[in-house]
């Protein structure tokens, strides 16, 4: 369970580790991948490159100025952007830089754009400008700049308007270099560099960033995101409209296909593709599905295939698809972006009769994830269903739980087969019998069976939470009828409670058992009481706090003065706890120290009501959201938003936060 957290943390030492490599070479000779410098400047840039890294405010700012001057002064920005060193460096600077000089960078990138397109190190340099192209060219465009009051010598911070001629130069450069991607799309795609720069149009021609959603191969030294400002939407140039729905056409006209879905770098194109249309242009999008479909994954050869060895026993005999990684990663956003009948195709064609081989596999146990957690209509849920419940055992029993959290999160959405879904899951733990349904919360925490647990409880060694354990809990609590769930929790001892209230992954299913609309507040004073003496030791504790305070949240008076009446025995304590004195704080306890209780009273009352109008506002502008977005629709706008959805899955293997899953 620690690996991929560690080879997560091997990583971030790599990316920490790039300076200090550098150094070391630089020692040896040799002086940085790409154009080759000399010593003096070799060292240079490291010593640039390195104090940018921890100047702050004006002195980064007076940095860049001066990097920028010598670069210029030189005359070869260009050629030494395809310096490693000094990719790195205009990476970090660029966004820093006075918008005049960003200008000026853009004109020398005009010229000779497929060389740049191609350059390993260059081409990061021509993402970056294309995303602060984006930025400088919207209609309120500012930039932030030190100003030193000469009277006063305070420095201070001031936005200054982008000029009219400087926004039109941005924008046509965004348009030239939007056209020569298009009218090279065909050879692009293939490029390991310029591929990128193909995902970097599509992203600025949408407004959409979808960087942090899809997952390459590749090694990148950024992650090239666009340069959104808060509370401001970014709105696409008029002139590029057309140019990504001419690049979806041109797509779906190019010729080998199935090597498009099967290789990384085109497989992230198409991806990108995918996920912009999807906020963009649902039409265009469904047409792009379509024809990946009809001419992509159906045509696939045997020699296309590139799944590991050890995958072989699993996968031989799957449809070719699931022997490509490239062509599931793909396939997973295709069926994020697919319409209902769209989706039946795919588990039809796909799926159907090969769950029990997918969910052993390491690398396609996340298509059905996708599938599971995407699954639009609720009428044609049964066929899955009923294959992905019977492999719960299996995945399991092969490590890969995350699809039985998938399943749950399915049956939650669509509300459908929830019954059957808790069923399959208990007779997994082999608690499905009367006498042991009050232990489905023990187990299933521990993702173990009654033998198992009860072994290791008369041993005294019970492992600890698991994460996906903690999830499909979560998932059961709001289910329309979580009665064997909330039984099974009443009927846990105090101390039992207590270790998961204050457990990392256990408190968020005691927030899920009071968030839920479908557990009754008599339960939840029942929950209440069992915690009894032990407030204090919750409010002294991290998880523990969050826990105490979700309980607060759905408390009758009644119950707050249970829990006041404990605290207010130990102030000195909470007081001097790190998360005990917000508790003490929020909770008014020195309040309701006093005899008269009415003033504590009135102030709860006062603050429930603001909360219950910010709750009414939030969901008004929720309920309004829609109305809008159909508006902007029918406009046949660009101007959209980030992707917002959660595209983590919840397997061992993807080297996910646990406090980043718990928090869903």
């Amino acid at each position: 369970m620690a690996y991929p957290e560690q080879q997560k943390k091997r990583k971030q030492k790599k990316k920490n580790n790039f300076l200090r490599n550098a150094k070391k070479l630089g020692k040896k000779g040799h002086f940085g991948k790409g154009k080759r410098l000399s010593e003096e400047e070799y060292n240079y840039y490291i010593r640039v490159y390195e104090q940018l890294k921890h100047a702050e405010g004006e002195d980064q700012e007076i940095l860049v100025r001066n990097f920028f001057r010598e670069l210029q002064r030189e005359g070869q920005e260009k050629s030494l952007a395809g310096n490693q060193i000094i990719s790195r460096v205009l990476d970090h600077a660029l966004p820093i830089a006075d918008v005049c000089q960003v200008v000026e960078f853009t004109r020398v990138f005009k010229e000779d754009i497929r060389s740049t397109c191609v350059d390993p190190f260059a081409s990061h340099v021509m993402q970056t400008l294309l995303a602060l192209a984006l930025k400088y060219s919207q209609e309120n465009a500012t930039q932030m700049r030190f100003e030193e009051n000469e009277e006063t010598n305070e420095v201070t911070e001031k936005d200054i308007p982008v000029t009219k001629e400087i926004k039109e130069e941005f924008v046509t450069f965004l348009e030239k270099i939007s056209k020569f991607v298009y009218n090279n799309l065909e050879d692009f795609i293939w490029d390991t560099y310029a591929s990128h720069i193909i995902c970097s149009i599509i992203m600025v021609c949408s407004a959409v960033d979808v960087q942090n959603t899809i997952k390459s191969k590749q090694k990148s030294q950024s992650n090239h995101c666009l340069f959104r400002e808060e509370g401001k939407e970014l709105k696409v140039p008029a002139v590029l409209n057309s140019i990504l729905p001419d690049i979806a056409d041109r797509f779906t006209k190019l010729p080998d296909i199935s090597g498009i879905v099967t290789y990384n770098c085109s497989s992230v194109v198409a991806q990108t593709l995918l996920l912009a249309l999807s906020e963009t242009n649902k039409e265009l999008c469904h047409a792009v599905v379509s024809h990946i479909l009809d001419h992509g994954f159906s045509d696939i050869s045997p020699s296309q295939c590139d799944q590991e060895e050890e995958e072989e026993g699993t996968t031989g005999n799957l449809p070719l698809l699931f022997q490509s990684n490239s062509a599931i990663r793909l396939l997973e956003v295709s069926i994020k972006c697919s319409t209902s009948p769209q989706q039946k195709l795919v588990f039809d064609q796909y799926f159907k009769g090969h769950i029990e081989a997918l969910v052993q596999s390491k690398h396609c146990n996340f298509a059905v994830q996708r599938i599971l957690t995407c699954w639009k209509d609720k009428e044609n849920f049964e066929d899955l269903f009923t294959e992905v419940s019977k492999t719960v055992e299996i995945a399991a029993l092969t490590g890969y739980t995350g699809t039985i959290v998938s399943l749950a999160q399915a049956c939650r959405q669509l509300s459908s087969n929830q019954w059957q879904c808790m069923e399959a899951v208990m007779e997994f733990l082999d608690c499905n019998q009367p006498d042991r349904h009050a232990q489905v919360v023990p187990l299933l925490l521990r993702m173990m069976k009654f033998d198992d647990f009860q072994k290791n409880k008369a041993e005294d060694a019970l492992p600890s939470t698991t994460l996906h354990g903690s999830l499909i809990l979560q998932e059961f609590l709001q289910f329309n009828k979580p009665a064997k769930v909330v039984k099974s929790l009443l009927e846990m001892t105090t101390n039992s409670l207590q270790e998961l209230a204050c457990d990392m992954r256990g408190s968020h299913v005691i927030s899920a058992y009071f968030a839920s609309k479908f557990v009754g507040s008599k339960n939840h004073e029942k929950m209440i009481h069992k915690f009894k003496g032990t407030f204090t030791a919750l409010a002294c504790c991290k998880s523990g706090s969050r826990s105490l305070d979700d309980m607060w949240k759905v408390a009758s008076i009644k119950m707050k003065t249970l829990i006041c009446s404990e605290l207010v025995e130990d102030e000195i304590k909470l007081k001097e706890n790190t998360f005990g004195k917000f508790i003490f704080s929020n909770f008014m306890v020195s309040l309701f120290r006093k005899k008269d209780k009415s003033d504590w009273q009135e102030l709860l009352n006062r603050k429930e009501k603001k909360r219950k109008m910010f709750d009414d506002l939030l969901k008004e502008a929720d309920s309004d959201t829609p109305k809008k977005k159909k508006k902007k629709n029918e406009k046949s706008s660009v101007d959209t938003k980030a992707l917002t959805e959660d595209d983590i899955f919840l397997d061992v293997e993807g080297g996910v936060e646990e406090e980043e899953l718990l928090s869903e």
